[in-house]
């Protein structure tokens, strides 16, 4: 679920602050898009800068644009207020309070409510940094974005409420994310995630036998192969069964060529079907959260029924076990209806490797190696066992329950 930032802004003053490229400016701007006489004044940016800079993430440029950098200090904050005073905005942003003074900076928050400004509309002052300043004490609403960089260049963007005077706070850190249609704070679904008693197929008759009908509507799935691709192989046949059955279908793959559809053909299984959306998506784009946010507002948007996302091996080298869980719990937060997700892994390796940090995740682990087959669901307390094997001549396969 999207959070509405601006109910934190509203004839208030607000201080956004955090280190340089942390979606400061984007925050602000997305806050006050709401309204149409917006009073902008930067140290940092000229106008059509600014006005290129927010249109390419999907924001409307604020109507008056002040560039301060050639102003002084003591004539900049003087400026502030009377050009406020003069034009009656609906709203007013300071974006650079870094570059006054500490005694500048008292006194321009001191003009702000002396002058009763922020008493009719909201006033944000963007800081660069963290550090404890005049505008942390004055302020109604802090607000400090987190840019966090870890190994790999994965990248995660938090929003975090250290103020709110006033007000009831439910999350003091939310998750943040830049999109192509603008900056968006997600806030946790507060309910746990119900799995509805629909059934899926997995395309197996003595798997859906064992399972009573499938696996369950809603759930997350981890499936897990060998090397050479047998994963991504059957999951092919379960995305081409749930397709004949009138389910819509995200196939996600990170294959300009997802050579794997092979195997369906050899078996006679028609594979392209307009139910089935074959979307490519280089895997380096995982280490950015966004992308899971823009996946979960494409199925939100197209409604679909399962979602599977395929040579996920690589994507949780690439991510890591930190970013992943940060992310399944954004991706569950955003979605509106209950389509099922499958991770599909092609390497027992990795799956070893990240499964105790994230295994608990998944709802469903099919395990497959050589030819055995081993799930673990939350149908059974056991995992079911199976033998499988490809019958060409019935060009199916077959699974024998141990």
């Amino acid at each position: 679920m999207d959070c509405n930032i601006s109910d934190l802004v509203n004839e208030e003053v607000v201080l956004v602050k955090g280190l340089p490229g942390a979606g400061k400016t984007l925050l602000a701007a997305k806050a006050v898009s709401r309204f149409n006489n917006v009073a902008w004044f930067t140290f940092y940016e000229t106008a059509e800068r600014l006005a290129k800079y927010l249109s390419s993430v999907g924001l409307k440029p604020p109507r008056h644009v002040f560039d301060l950098v050639t102003v002084r200090d003591k004539a900049a904050v003087e400026y502030i207020v009377e050009t406020t005073l003069k034009l009656n905005p609906d709203a007013v942003v300071v974006d650079g309070l870094s570059a006054l003074s500490l005694g500048d900076e008292r006194e321009l928050v001191h003009a702000v409510f002396y002058h009763g400004i922020s008493r009719n509309i909201p006033v944000i002052l963007i800081k660069e940094g963290t550090d404890i300043s005049p505008a942390v004490y004055l302020a109604d609403v802090i607000l400090e974005v987190e840019h966090r960089l870890l190994e790999g260049g994965v990248s995660i963007r938090y929003v975090k409420v250290l103020k709110a005077r006033g007000r009831f706070v439910r999350y003091t850190s939310l998750p943040y994310v830049i999109t192509e249609e603008g900056p968006v704070v997600i806030e946790p679904r507060e309910e746990t995630r119900e799995l509805t008693g629909d059934r899926l197929t997995t395309s197996f008759p003595e798997i859906d036998e064992a399972l009573g009908g499938g696996v369950l509507r809603g759930s997350l799935v981890a499936v897990v192969g060998p090397v050479d691709g047998l994963a991504s192989k059957l999951m092919v046949l379960t995305a081409a069964e749930l397709a004949r059955r009138g389910q819509k279908v995200l196939y996600h793959h990170h294959k300009i060529v997802p050579t794997f559809v092979k195997f369906a053909e050899t078996l006679g299984v028609k594979w392209q079907r307009p139910e089935i959306h074959w979307f490519y998506h280089p895997v380096a784009d995982h280490r950015s959260s966004a992308w899971w946010y823009a996946s979960a507002s494409m199925i939100n948007r197209e409604r679909y029924d399962v979602h599977i996302v395929d040579q996920f091996e690589q994507v949780a080298v690439t991510a890591g076990a930190g970013l992943l869980i940060e992310a399944a719990r954004l991706y569950q937060s955003v979605i509106d209806h209950p389509v099922t997700t499958v991770l599909v892994f092609n390497s027992h390796n990795v799956w070893r490797d990240i499964s105790s940090k994230v295994g608990s995740l998944a709802d469903y682990v099919f395990i497959f190696d050589k030819d055995a087959f081993t799930a673990y669901t939350p149908e059974t307390a056991q995992p079911l066992r199976f033998k499988f094997r490809v019958d060409m001549e019935k060009r199916r396969v077959v699974y024998t329950k141990e």
